[in-house]
């Protein structure tokens, strides 16, 4: 037997024995926020929040364990800019985060892209995406946080949960949504801006709350 053969057999090995240990022997712990997502702020730097339902409009993941899903605009403008934020205390099969790009009701991204933003010290990625269904379109931005990091890769985003399942029993993630209509009068470009203000003034008091 070839030694690649080898490698691969005792791999597949470990990996099954890790998930029966995980679905047979392991609880996963329940991790809360670190404050209660109901309690992130109304009014953000010029932003003023209220309440949205969820509503073939808006994205909303109903497997979170808190979320909010808000409508914000600045001061004197009508603007909007919808978030969602949604926190898993923990996740399995039947409760786990789903990529936002994946939506219902005929919408589809067109493109999608990283984008980069200066965090204090630290550069931070987030995705971006625009949303479009019949002539509506939305430009959309998204990151999962986790263990006080913010990433945009699903793929280091499932490392991560195994790495903590396996160590730790625990897979509490939280997720980050916010997006903007596209119109004749806000072209993508002038979306961006908007959004990027917007999402610059509140990234680091997420990490406060997840």
């Amino acid at each position: 037997m070839k030694r690649q053969n080898l490698y691969y057999i005792v791999a597949c090995v470990i990996l099954i024995l890790a998930n029966l240990y995980i679905r047979e022997y392991s609880k996963e712990i329940l991790i809360p926020p670190s404050q209660a997502i109901k309690g992130f702020p109304v009014e953000l730097k010029g932003f003023i929040g209220k309440e949205a339902f969820p509503s073939y409009k808006n994205f909303h993941d109903p497997a979170a364990d808190e979320w909010i899903l808000r409508i914000y605009t600045k001061k004197g403008e009508y603007f909007p800019i919808r978030l969602f934020l949604g926190y898993w205390k923990s996740q399995n099969e039947e409760k786990r985060i789903a990529p936002p790009r994946n939506t219902d009701n005929r919408w589809e991204y067109y493109w999608i892209k990283d984008r980069s933003f200066l965090l204090g010290s630290k550069t931070v990625n987030l995705k971006e995406f625009l949303n479009e269904r019949d002539n509506e379109k939305e430009l959309v931005y998204y990151c999962y946080i986790i263990d006080g990091k913010i990433i945009s890769n699903e793929y280091y985003l499932r490392f991560l949960n195994m790495f903590n399942s396996l160590l730790y029993n625990r897979s509490n993630t939280a997720l980050l949504r916010i997006s903007a209509p596209v119109t004749d009068k806000w072209s993508v470009k002038k979306v961006e801006a908007y959004e990027e203000d917007f999402i610059k003034k509140i990234l680091p008091l997420l990490l406060e709350y997840v």
